[in-house]
């Protein structure tokens, strides 16, 4: 099961990378990121909803909506971050470097949540290993977007 999963989050590592050329590619027919970013969370939320009928699941009701921590909704914010900075690096950075760039603040992100327990999750320790590893990443960051 372990094998599946890290098989499905290197396709979905994949398709990340193939989200800025789309979406910037989807802001120039479109008139503008806003415009693109819009349209992309539309398909996904109809893609979803079919998934959810599909499935039988029943829709998240109301109270069950309200009862969810405030900052929880945030959620769906960062993603509309995350498309429109896509869509405005992109072309600029260069695919490989937005990538390496998006890992290295993820990285450097999830051991400080790791750390703290973030989020609702356990506090994980980490070594010194484990920031020699995060260095190393940097350092190909800066070597990838500074050519």
């Amino acid at each position: 099961m372990i094998g599946v999963l890290v098989l499905a989050v290197i396709a979905g590592g994949a398709l990340i990378a193939a989200q800025g050329p789309i979406y910037t590619r989807m802001a120039g027919m479109l008139g503008g990121p806003v415009q693109a970013s819009m349209l992309a969370f539309a398909v996904g939320a109809l893609a979803l909803l079919a998934l959810l009928a599909g499935l039988g699941g029943p829709f998240p009701r109301r109270a069950e909506m309200a009862a969810v921590p405030l900052w929880v909704w945030a959620g769906g914010l960062i993603g509309v971050y995350v498309v429109l900075v896509s869509i405005l690096a992109v072309p600029r950075l260069g695919v490989a470097s937005y990538m390496v760039c998006v890992i290295l603040g993820q990285l450097a992100a999830s051991y400080a949540y790791d750390r703290a327990g973030a989020f609702g999750m356990a506090a994980r320790e980490f070594s010194v290993a484990n920031l020699v590893g995060l260095a190393m990443v940097g350092a190909g960051a800066v070597l990838v977007v500074w050519r």
